[in-house]
């Protein structure tokens, strides 16, 4: 009876372990590079109310910030820092029609509060997204009930009928205006399909349809082949600015994400003529085993900068045409910094880091066994 009662209370013991570790590790499926840089991007940048500051342009918050945190929070099953950041959200930066002003921070008199009320309608998608997988997540029927609304928003406020297609707009202000101006790095044509599963007055596919038409045509007008950060519509055509807004760099980056993200979930065909651009960065590798991302509209090189964001969103495109080149561009190019805490550490970089570690989200089968390393 000793005997058994001792066992009984060893067994328990382990047991109270194994469940504390569970607990204290999140979801242990999970890449050690993806939990332990989302710990300390969450130290470093979001408030204790939920704000999430950009400390290289003045401590401003940006609804893309509170949407990415949301969407990072959402990824490692971290209920209550995705809590915080939408109330946080919700209190300061949503404006009467559901939509968020984009920019909140320090005005002139030394006060906090909205710089902007303008919308953006990237940070809006990724947002109302959110709270659809919140509500798949975790059941709170709250969240499908707010997620709707701004919807509705989006598609009342946020499109453009042009000709016989509607296009996304960058925000509510853009969507008045006579001038048309498209950011294609907005386009989220998966994100449009989760909002067609649960909003059935409106037809998505319109949007999805115009986002591939566009993207396309736009990338078909560059000597690269890359999509331009911005572009204008005029009587039809797709018109260039010929300047940096015309180049491929911090914007358009986006635009390979977004239409992975599509192709990985439903295996849509029309997104691989604009991810089979990402060869030229393939033949880049293979010719000089170095990797630039930033160039102009007429082929040429914009800088020699290497951003390790803008390198990790490309990895799992690229590993889609050849899974050697990815992984020697991963160890060479990206896995210096993701492994490297002081990288992480850093509260400059607010941007980077955020495509950084969305890009080793979507690269997560090719890190089994990496981890992040102290000084």
């Amino acid at each position: 009876m000793k005997i058994n009662f001792l066992l009984l209370l060893t067994l328990i013991f382990f047991a109270l372990i194994f469940i504390f570790t569970f607990k204290a590790n999140g979801n242990p499926d999970k890449n050690d590079c993806l939990i332990t840089s989302y710990e300390i991007y969450k130290k470093n940048f979001m408030s204790k109310d939920g704000r999430i500051i950009d400390y290289d342009k003045n401590n401003i918050t940006t609804s893309e910030g509170q949407s990415y945190i949301m969407l990072q929070s959402l990824a490692v099953d971290d209920k209550p820092a995705f809590d915080l950041a939408w109330t946080w959200t919700k209190n300061n930066l949503q404006r009467s029609d559901k939509l968020f002003a984009w920019l909140w921070g320090k005005n002139s008199e030394g006060k906090y509060k909205i710089l902007d009320y303008n919308s953006a309608s990237d940070a809006d998608i990724d947002i109302a997204f959110a709270l659809l997988i919140a509500y798949e997540q975790w059941g709170n029927y709250k969240y499908l009930e707010e997620a709707k609304t701004i919807i509705c928003s989006i598609w009342d406020k946020e499109t453009k009928k042009i000709g016989s297609r509607l296009v996304l707009m960058p925000g509510v202000k853009q969507t008045s205006e006579e001038k048309i101006e498209i950011n294609p790095s907005y386009f989220s044509p998966y994100q449009f399909r989760f909002f067609q599963k649960y909003d059935d007055l409106h037809n998505w596919e319109y949007l999805i349809d115009s986002s591939y038409y566009y993207l396309n045509t736009a990338m078909a007008q560059t000597i690269t082949g890359l999509p331009p950060n911005w572009f204008l519509i005029k009587d039809g055509q797709i018109i260039f600015e010929y300047s940096q807004r015309s180049d491929f760099s911090y914007d358009a980056i986006r635009v390979f994400a977004r239409i992975y993200l599509d192709y990985e979930r439903t295996g849509e065909k029309r997104a691989l003529t604009i991810l089979e651009k990402s060869n030229i960065f393939i033949e880049q590798w293979r010719d000089f085993k170095t990797f630039y991302v930033n160039y102009q509209s007429n082929g040429e090189l914009r800088d020699k900068d290497k951003f390790v964001g803008s390198i990790s969103v490309l990895l799992p495109v690229i590993s889609l045409y050849d899974k050697k080149v990815a992984d020697e561009i991963y160890r060479q190019e990206v896995k210096p910094f993701i492994q490297n805490k002081t990288y992480w550490g850093s509260k400059k970089g607010y941007y980077s880091k955020n495509l950084t570690w969305f890009g080793l989200f979507l690269y997560e089968n090719q890190l089994k066994g990496c981890r992040i390393k102290g000084k």
